[in-house]
């Protein structure tokens, strides 16, 4: 079997965050910042720590269709393990350009996701997704309110069923309150990252109480400093974690952008078993109460919400 050479890196601050002021965004992590650590060879695909530990029942036959969106940098189309994932795109950043990942951020998040099942890099949580790919961060990682509402808007005519929303903002915005609302009335379901925050309060989307906020734990199910407190829903993988990447191969990422995109593929998987039901953002809610291993306290805590969100 050939070979593959990855480069894997670490990435040492991971943006998922970004500040809106006024109509001005400011970039608070720096998600370029790498440190090349081995070179490793595969002879066969890998399932992650991330996907071993969610995916317990990991017989997954199911190959039916469902539409994820998500905002972003925008993804590597052209990556062999995300060839023809991406179904459609758009650029909400500028609309006359194509839609690129120049941040290398995007692309990571759609390989969590659904990279293929095949016998090369990584194995994602539902490949079967079709993903539609929303540029709503330019090529430094910022974005504004009103990209990510244009981005909301197109979802929602695209009539996806999940939106993935790995990024956040300080402040409260009423016409992204908004927008989030309209698209959650018509059935569709948003999970979004609570912040690279450390001690300070969830980020908004996600501190909304009808989105689903995602937290970040290590190997050991410990909770990671960045993690915020607060209004967490539910956590998932937030430390090496392999993905790809906007280069053609793979690294190693971290933060509460891929923990979110751990928690956007599981829900994902539920609703492909339960095709018989009307699958919106409250049946989600008890998917996450009903199939989280729980962490910390008893019961839903500010750290860990439910727990670990699990396939069972």
């Amino acid at each position: 079997m050939k070979k593959i050479i990855i480069i894997l890196s670490l990435v040492i601050l991971s943006l998922s965050v970004f500040y809106v002021i006024g109509n001005f965004s400011e970039k608070v992590y720096n998600n370029e910042k790498k440190e090349e650590v081995s070179k490793h060879e595969l002879s066969k695909q890998q399932e992650t720590w991330g996907f071993k530990d969610t995916i317990i029942n990991s017989n997954i036959k199911n190959k039916k269709k469902v539409k994820v969106a998500i905002l972003d940098s925008g993804i590597n189309k052209e990556h062999p393990d995300l060839k023809r994932q991406v179904k459609h795109e758009f650029n909400a950043v500028n609309s006359n350009q194509t839609v690129e990942d120049k941040f290398n951020h995007g692309t990571s998040i759609a390989g969590i996701i659904a990279a293929k099942n095949n016998k090369i890099g990584i194995r994602g949580i539902v490949p079967s997704a079709d993903i539609y790919s929303v540029k709503v961060l330019n090529d430094e990682g910022i974005g504004s309110v009103d990209n990510i509402v244009k981005g909301i808007e197109w979802s929602i005519n695209q009539d996806v069923k999940i939106i993935n929303l790995s990024f956040g903002m300080e402040k409260d915005s009423a016409e992204l309150k908004r927008v989030i609302q309209k698209a959650i009335s018509q059935g569709i379901i948003i999970v979004a990252a609570s912040g690279n925050n450390y001690m300070k309060d969830v980020d908004y989307p996600a501190k909304y109480p009808n989105v689903i906020s995602v937290g970040s734990i290590d190997k050991n199910h410990e909770r990671l400093r960045f993690s915020p407190k607060g209004k967490i829903d539910v956590v998932g993988p937030g430390r090496d974690i392999l993905s790809t990447n906007n280069h053609q191969g793979y690294s190693t990422f971290e933060g509460t952008s891929h923990s979110t995109a751990f928690v956007t593929g599981i829900i994902a998987l539920y609703i492909l078993d339960h095709p018989e039901k009307n699958f919106n953002q409250e049946e989600a809610f008890k998917v996450l109460e009903g199939n989280s291993l729980d962490l910390g306290e008893i019961g839903k805590d500010e750290t860990f919400g439910y727990g670990l969100l699990q396939y069972k």
